[in-house]
């Protein structure tokens, strides 16, 4: 048995079917789309988030002079990821939309759209990981075995973003002001995670936003796995392990319950 299969009540069976050649070509055709005439290319996705840490970093550490060690990985391990994230939501939100003229020539599973793109981004974060260790060990980080754990975590934001771009996929044939919500949504959320500063900077009455925080315990450990060269607490990844059944559980439902209409409805 193939060992994604065990995801098939999920609608993640892409690999465990013929589909497999379908997912490789429109991860391919969304990579060469979105580079099309690019003079750099694949580092865009590199330089955006890398602009961005250096505002925070001369922000938070030169201006604010915020005292948290190895600041610069610290944030790195916080703002690529957050792309990633952030971008896979966004894109798969509009993904059904933008594929109409596909969907209504071929048969294909709407959960297509979201999980390429949540591939095709979780491509361009993996080519980054090497910029986000060479930081961590020019800032002098001591880089333990704990890095095995990355992955992990990729996995982790990567099956979290999938399915709450699902679930927005189909809400957003029927509600375009979506778009504009989420814009404000993911806002809100950056800066209620910890991702440019430490879970610890948060007053203790105010504790309660982390375990609301469908991420933020990944970030926690993210920080402390690059930004510390330690192992993170146990605990976290099964807090994680149970949003990422909470965001495929409500795509699936959703799809179940609005998918035989979609295309039509778009």
């Amino acid at each position: 048995m193939h060992a994604l299969s065990i995801l098939k009540p999920f609608g993640v069976d892409l690999f465990c079917t013929g589909k497999k050649f379908l997912v490789f070509n429109l991860i391919s055709k969304n990579l060469k789309t979105k580079y099309h005439r690019s003079v750099l290319g694949l580092l865009w996705t590199l330089l955006s988030p890398l602009a961005t840490t250096l505002v925070f970093y001369f922000v938070f550490k030169v201006v604010l002079n915020v005292q948290i060690p190895h600041y610069l990985p610290f944030i790195l391990s916080g703002m690529l990821p957050w792309t990633f994230f952030s971008q896979t939501i966004l894109e798969g939100m509009e993904s059904l939309v933008m594929s109409l003229g596909l969907l209504s020539k071929v048969p294909i599973p709407l959960q297509v759209f979201p999980f390429v793109g949540a591939l095709t981004n979780l491509v361009t974060l993996s080519l980054a990981t090497p910029v986000l260790i060479g930081a961590a060990l020019l800032s002098g980080v001591p880089l333990s075995s704990s890095l095995i754990l990355l992955p992990v975590y990729y996995l982790i934001l990567f099956f979290i973003a999938y399915g709450i771009s699902t679930t927005l996929a189909i809400l957003f044939v029927i509600l375009r002001d979506l778009r504009h919500i989420m814009g404000i949504a993911l806002q809100i959320l950056f800066y209620a995670t910890p991702i440019v500063y430490q879970d610890s900077m948060i007053p203790e009455k105010y504790r309660w936003v982390i375990y609301t925080n469908p991420v933020a315990f990944a970030f926690i450990d993210l920080h402390t796995i690059v930004g510390r060269g330690e192992w993170p607490i146990p605990e976290h990844l099964l807090v994680l392990f149970a949003w990422c059944l909470v965001s495929l559980l409500s795509a699936t439902a959703l799809h179940k319950l609005l998918g035989a209409e979609l295309v039509e409805r778009i």
